[in-house]
């Protein structure tokens, strides 16, 4: 598995589901997005869902996106983070949405003594 990227903004999509057949539900796909396309599909998840669609993410068309939820950013230093979406589609072609923001290399913590 490896990601694949999506569009000229950076995204990218690792598709979890060609792990298994194309038949086996749910299905999910990893995307990587920037905090600025984070923000525009979690403030219009129609957009997404075509986006999703276009770029072929799943082996059928989303019909229904929804519900979406995201955890707060947890790096007070970082007011815009990039973010992993998690998101699952189901057979009857519904689409929810799970998003992480996407942790940073951490610094080195001193060696313990």
């Amino acid at each position: 598995m490896k990601w694949e990227k999506m569009d000229a903004d950076g995204t990218q999509v690792m598709k979890v589901w060609k792990e298994e057949a194309a038949n086996v539900w749910p299905q999910i796909a990893v995307l990587r997005v920037t905090n600025a396309t984070y923000l525009k599909f979690s403030q219009d998840p129609r957009a997404f869902m075509k986006f999703v669609n276009a770029q072929n993410v799943f082996s059928k068309p989303v019909i229904e996106a929804g519900p979406w939820v995201s955890l707060s950013s947890v790096d007070p230093k970082d007011a815009t983070p990039d973010w992993v979406l998690t998101t699952v589609h189901g057979k009857r072609s519904t689409m929810i949405v799970a998003a992480l923001p996407l942790l940073n290399q951490e610094e080195a913590s001193p060696k313990m003594r």
